[in-house]
């Protein structure tokens, strides 16, 4: 017998040719084609029966399970609605993945909190189409790099980026007030959702680059939110991100100029660190460069790559919720002129010495800082986090095993409150609604910006923020929503902001 590549074999009078080779190696990647599909299935089959205790959602089928009852509206509602009739847990399947939503806050606990080493990224699937721009930062790390990370950073946004934050809002507020008084003089409607985007970009550009706002307004919305949209499209519509159409290559255009802007500006931050460190202030790029050169950090590509994905999760966490929340926010004020009243009312008591509160002013601000909080239970603007599980465990008493993805439904739980409809800020009064929920799970009843070990932490920052500006804006101005209709939610983008703008008039 001769082996040879590209040879016949030979045993006897038996001829093996080449065209035969083709066929066998054919033979052969078929069936290890058919091996994988059939160990999926049974890997499907597994889980799927190890989900006996947990009721399933309506409508599914065997070939598609649930993606045809999800394509009826918008995904989170629809699994919101589902948990809420099946309460705590419901299980359906996207094609070839089972996953379980988990609607209360017992469930959340155990997911957030009490297990939550079992309960990792699910990098595959629901933050596929944001890993280009997120990476390896820290919404998306892992393990000890999400550990270190977060270790890293947590000093970044403590008591005295707190104190900084307020003169950025402020100085943000004035230059949106500029804005309003043009608007004011011409009588044109003002579309404040743009606006607060625009306001929470230069935000967080100038708290964590000190890049100046028109630098921020010339980059960010043309570099930034673009590829935000398009990650949010394909995160629905997966084939996006395969097909070779216009959106396809503006997508990998667009990345490559926001990452080549964030990298040369990284670049010239660590060159000139020691000077930048005798300035007055410093930003979150000068105390996360100073924290890595004090562990013995130097600069290197991995590090270039790593402060890369860093900065555009702060440009991700720093602004659209925000900006969503404001622009909620302002928009149940107009509905409810008592609750405007008690507003304008703080923001005048805390900037009765100085336009730019004190720290303690700003904290003062309670019925204000109440109305954020409830804009964040009653519109759920991160509707859904998603979950693997590693380990076979227990959720509120029902098995689920290994390989399940568990879309926690936020969305259920801020709507298993009293009249969850009703915008209603005195809940999170003392003494009220959130007050009297039960203390072991208390936590687990509002959380926009989840809880346990991975919780924001830019969560006070954005609520200081917030404050600031919406106060500042109603003490100036009087709005009026201009649109003929009710807003309503976005049906595809998270975090979820008005399908239609939010049209203001000013005066």
């Amino acid at each position: 017998m001769t082996w040879g590549l590209g040879a016949t074999v030979t045993n006897g009078d038996a001829g093996f040719h080449p065209g035969q080779a083709a066929l066998l190696a054919a033979a052969v990647l078929l069936s290890l084609v058919c091996f994988q599909l059939l160990r999926g299935l049974y890997r499907i089959v597994a889980i799927e029966r190890g989900l006996s205790d947990v009721p399933s959602a309506p409508g599914g089928n065997i070939l598609l399970g649930h993606v045809l009852p999800l394509l009826k509206g918008t995904p989170w509602d629809i699994m919101a609605a589902w948990v809420i009739n099946f309460p705590p847990l419901v299980h359906l399947r996207i094609l070839q993945r089972s996953m379980v939503v988990v609607g209360s806050a017992e469930g959340l606990k155990r997911v957030f909190q009490t297990n939550q080493r079992n309960y990792v990224k699910d990098l595959d699937f629901s933050f596929h189409p944001f890993l280009p721009i997120l990476g390896t930062g820290l919404v998306t790390a892992q393990g000890a790099l999400w550990q270190s990370q977060r270790l890293l950073m947590a000093p970044t946004l403590r008591v005295d980026v707190l104190d900084d934050v307020i003169g950025v809002a402020r100085r943000a507020a004035d230059r949106l007030t500029a804005k309003l008084e043009e608007a004011k003089q011409s009588g044109q409607a003002v579309d404040m959702e743009e606006e607060f985007r625009l306001l929470t970009l230069q935000v967080i550009g100038e708290a964590v680059l000190s890049l100046p706002a028109d630098e921020c307004d010339r980059v960010f919305p043309q570099l930034y939110l673009p590829v935000m949209a398009e990650a949010n499209l394909r995160a629905i519509r997966p084939w996006r991100q395969y097909l070779p159409a216009p959106s396809f290559f503006a997508f990998l255009w667009r990345m490559h100029q926001l990452n080549s802007y964030i990298r040369a500006l990284l670049r010239n931050r660590w060159n000139t660190r020691h000077e930048r460190a005798k300035a007055a202030k410093l930003d979150i790029l000068d105390r996360l460069i100073a924290a890595i050169e004090a562990k013995g950090g130097s600069w290197s590509n991995a590090l270039e790559t790593q402060l890369c994905y860093e900065i555009k999760t702060f440009l991700l966490a720093g602004h659209e919720t925000s900006a969503a929340m404001l622009t909620w926010t302002l928009y149940e004020l107009t509905q409810r002129p008592d609750a405007l009243a008690k507003v304008r009312e703080e923001a005048v008591a805390a900037t009765k010495a100085s336009d730019e509160p004190s720290r303690a002013a700003a904290e003062d601000m309670v019925y204000t800082v109440s109305s954020l909080k409830e804009t964040l239970r009653k519109y759920s603007v991160v509707p859904v986090v998603t979950r693997r599980v590693a380990a076979d465990d227990k959720i509120c008493g029902m098995r689920i095993p290994a390989g399940t993805y568990l879309a926690c439904c936020l969305q259920a739980v801020h709507a298993s409150w009293q009249q969850p409809s009703a915008w209603r800020p005195e809940r999170f009064l003392p003494g009220d609604e959130y007050d009297n929920f039960p203390e072991d799970i208390r936590p687990f009843m509002f959380v926009p910006f989840i809880q346990g070990p991975r919780n924001c932490l830019g969560q006070y920052f954005a609520l200081l923020e917030a404050r600031i500006v919406l106060g500042l804006l109603v003490k100036r101005f009087k709005f009026q929503y201009a649109a003929s209709s009710p807003a309503v939610r976005h049906a595809s983008m998270i975090p979820v902001g008005p399908a239609d703008g939010m049209m203001m008039k000013v005066a």
